[in-house]
């Protein structure tokens, strides 16, 4: 991974994210990609900030109410969870990647150093945790590690900036801290293992 791209994304080991999932679908309409994670188009929750999102959630006690953001581009969609999985689901990434589409996302939290999900034309073809060596392992079936991702360790301190500059080497989609603070239509959206709880496989790659 060229390491001014990596560089590119510094700010995502100092802005306080602790838990989120973008990700990027490519051919798709903002519509088609709300209603795979769930989300009723015709009824978003208004427009919020990144931080918003936690602000219209509230305290959480038995449950955590979950929300997904859009940001449409030139060909492309970018969905932002804010404390979400949606896009880590690789059920959510087949099917917005079928017929043709391609879908990319990065999902981290406070116990997990970054999981990469890339699909293309209904197969996920990634699927990997970067707290492991990039180097190729034994056959898992919930790791799918492509050529592009095999190489030497990544330095823990640059697991995230590295996830985000995987996204935008395969997308060519720059992902910008700016959109942090951008008011974006934001959806309710179920639990992503829930909305799929039907599903045999929804949660492997």
């Amino acid at each position: 991974m060229p390491a001014e791209l990596v560089d590119k994304y510094a700010w995502a080991a100092d802005v306080a994210l602790e838990a989120w999932t973008v990700a990027v679908v490519q051919g798709r309409s903002v519509e088609d990609v709300l209603l795979v994670y769930g989300a009723d188009p015709a009824a978003p929750v208004g427009g919020l900030t990144f931080a918003g999102v936690d602000e219209l959630r509230g305290p959480q006690v038995d449950q955590l109410d979950l929300y997904v953001q859009v940001k449409s581009g030139a060909g492309h969609v970018v969905a932002i969870e804010n404390n979400g999985w949606s896009g880590s689901l690789p059920e959510i990434a087949r099917r917005c990647s079928a017929s043709g589409h391609r879908f990319f996302s990065v999902y981290w939290n406070a116990n997990g150093f970054g999981m990469v999900t890339q699909a293309i034309d209904g197969e996920v073809t990634a699927g990997f945790e970067m707290n492991e060596p990039t180097l190729p392992g034994p056959a898992d079936e919930w790791e799918r590690r492509p050529s592009w991702a095999v190489g030497p360790e990544t330095d823990v301190e640059l697991v995230r900036q590295t996830c985000l500059a995987m996204l935008e080497q395969q997308t060519g989609v720059e992902i910008d801290p700016g959109w942090l603070s951008e008011p974006l239509p934001t959806y309710r959206v179920p639990e992503p293992y829930w909305l799929y709880r039907d599903l045999p496989g929804a949660d492997r790659v």
